[in-house]
């Protein structure tokens, strides 16, 4: 007998945080081009072990942003979690990233990292 086995997206961001994968999804379908990290949820080296706030925060994803991004600064291997905005114009996404003390923005069209001057 065949049993279905259907994996949740919930399930799916949290395998994807756990093994420290670089990921953005949308939470609102509401998502644009630049994507800029607003409000920090996980900072560490070993989500699987130290991410104690995991479940609730994939289960109750907070709509009044865009985006839930995880990304691996590749200079320290420390791992983020966050819960970002976007926007359409990268001058905008910018200035919102200088604003929340933020280094560099991620162009989703282009897939890449977008490093803010100094």
């Amino acid at each position: 007998m065949s049993q279905n086995h259907i994996i949740t997206i919930n399930q799916v961001l949290i395998n994807k945080i756990n093994a420290k994968q670089d990921f953005s999804h949308s939470i609102n379908d509401n998502s644009k081009r630049y994507i800029v990290g607003m409000k920090n949820l996980f900072t560490g080296n070993n989500p699987s072990l130290q991410y104690e706030n995991i479940y609730n925060d994939v289960l109750n994803l907070d709509e009044s942003f865009d985006i839930l991004g995880g990304w691996t600064d590749p200079d320290t291997n420390i791992y983020y979690v966050d819960l970002c905005n976007s926007y359409d114009c990268v001058f905008d996404a910018m200035d919102q990233a200088r604003i929340n003390n933020e280094i560099a923005i991620f162009d989703s069209k282009e897939n890449k990292v977008i490093n803010l001057l100094k």
